[in-house]
């Protein structure tokens, strides 16, 4: 089984980390990422923001870029398979659908753990000078794999229920800009009951909230930020019981859907 999945993530880091698509990805992370550390830093407007803002601001950015761009691959990683009819074959091999998810999952981790890399050196130039360093690299790893996780799940179910790279993609951009449209929303449109009630099970609003959290309000341990991290872990349990179901009715279905 460890053989199989092994096979699965090589198979996918491979097309990652050696075709131009992968590639690209990451060219882009690095180019947004320049844009906007050259914008916070040159800017007149920007550049009057306190240091800890613009921190928060290139946190925010980092883990946005990359819940995007993991998006948009995960939409594709799985649907490749029956678009270019290549699933039949793989699974009358040796693999389980058990193997073919967490393989391809590790792939899309693996793809967010290399635009993390690329963010470090931006995060190191917009804290110098603060005790905020370690922080903020420790939050943006973690709530950026917690949601990024999350994502991949939520996606990869829609795959295996949609079998269809056009619609997945479009499904999974419309949740995603449902979920960060209220994050853009002033604090004051946030204060009535309804709206404070979705903001905390909302997984972007809590990750912006905890970068909020730790390095604007210096509130940097995980005790001070269990609010934020306990939703977003239960957000990647919802998304694994969801996963678990469309893969048992994969199995129902077959391969092939008659």
């Amino acid at each position: 089984m460890i053989n199989m999945f092994k096979h699965i993530w090589l198979k996918e880091l491979r097309e990652q980390l050696y075709t131009w698509k992968g590639t690209l990805w990451l060219v882009i992370s690095s180019l947004l990422f320049s844009l906007i550390s050259y914008l916070l830093l040159t800017d007149k407007e920007l550049s009057l923001l306190d240091q800890t803002e613009m921190m928060w601001m290139i946190s925010k950015v980092i883990i946005g870029i990359g819940l995007l761009i993991i998006s948009i691959d995960a939409s594709s990683i799985v649907t490749n398979e029956f678009e270019k009819e290549t699933a039949e074959s793989l699974f009358l091999s040796p693999i389980g659908i058990k193997d073919f998810v967490s393989g391809k999952m590790f792939a899309s981790l693996t793809l967010w753990l290399l635009i993390f890399v690329v963010s470090i050196p931006y995060i190191f130039v917009t804290s110098s000078g603060t005790k905020l360093l370690f922080p903020s690299l420790f939050y943006v790893f973690l709530l950026g794999t917690l949601g990024v996780l999350g994502f991949i799940m939520l996606i990869f179910a829609i795959s295996l229920l949609f079998r269809s790279s056009k619609n997945t993609l479009t499904t999974s951009l419309i949740i995603i800009l449902a979920l960060a449209i209220p994050s853009l929303f002033p604090t004051t449109l946030k204060n009535n009951s309804f709206s404070a009630a979705l903001g905390k099970v909302n997984p972007i609003e809590n990750i912006f909230s905890s970068l909020d959290n730790v390095l604007v309000d210096y509130h940097a341990s995980l005790f001070q930020n269990w609010q934020f991290i306990i939703p977003l872990m239960l957000f990647c349990l919802i998304a694994l019981m969801f996963l678990l179901y469309a893969a048992k009715n994969f199995k129902k279905a077959g391969v092939v859907k008659k």
